[in-house]
């Protein structure tokens, strides 16, 4: 009886620690939780208009939202340039995406490159700053404009 009462209480005080606490993870991981922040101050930008260079919420470019999205969930968070996230080591290509990780058009064809985060995997969708239509979802569906360009999609690594 005593030994059931102990698991019990034990059970019930570790549900309680933190997620880094409770398993053997590092302080750092990424959770889904983490990841679901993103898209949700991704979600925040919508309607602002893409400006070429611009930073803020009066007018903004691909690579500058991505960094502006993760910098606030993310400390210490780096700019990147859109192709950047393809070579940077903090970054691995994913072939099981999740809900905020990175989607990166190479330049192609005379098309510039592009990044933008992924808000929905299974209906394929991310959002970022379009020059045509400023920060809005979109789909890389197949036979979408998206989808007929060639992406790759990458997730931040934890921290070691």
């Amino acid at each position: 009886m005593y030994q059931k009462i102990l698991i019990c209480a034990l059970v019930l005080y570790s549900s309680m620690l933190p997620a880094s606490a409770n398993s053997n993870a590092g302080e750092n991981e990424l959770t889904s939780q983490d990841l679901s922040t993103v898209v949700t101050e991704a979600k925040s930008w919508r309607g602002t208009r893409y400006r070429y260079g611009g930073k803020d919420k009066n007018g903004i470019d691909c690579s500058h939202f991505v960094y502006a999205v993760y910098s606030r969930i993310f400390e210490g968070y780096d700019y990147r340039k859109a192709g950047e996230y393809l070579r940077d080591s903090t970054f691995a290509p994913t072939k099981a995406p999740l809900v905020g990780d990175i989607i990166v058009f190479p330049a192609v064809k005379g098309l510039s490159e592009h990044v933008g985060i992924i808000t929905d995997v299974d209906d394929t969708k991310f959002i970022g700053a379009q020059t045509s239509t400023g920060v809005r979802e979109a789909s890389f569906a197949p036979g979408t404009y998206w989808g007929k360009r060639p992406y790759k999609i990458v997730s931040l690594l934890p921290e070691e």
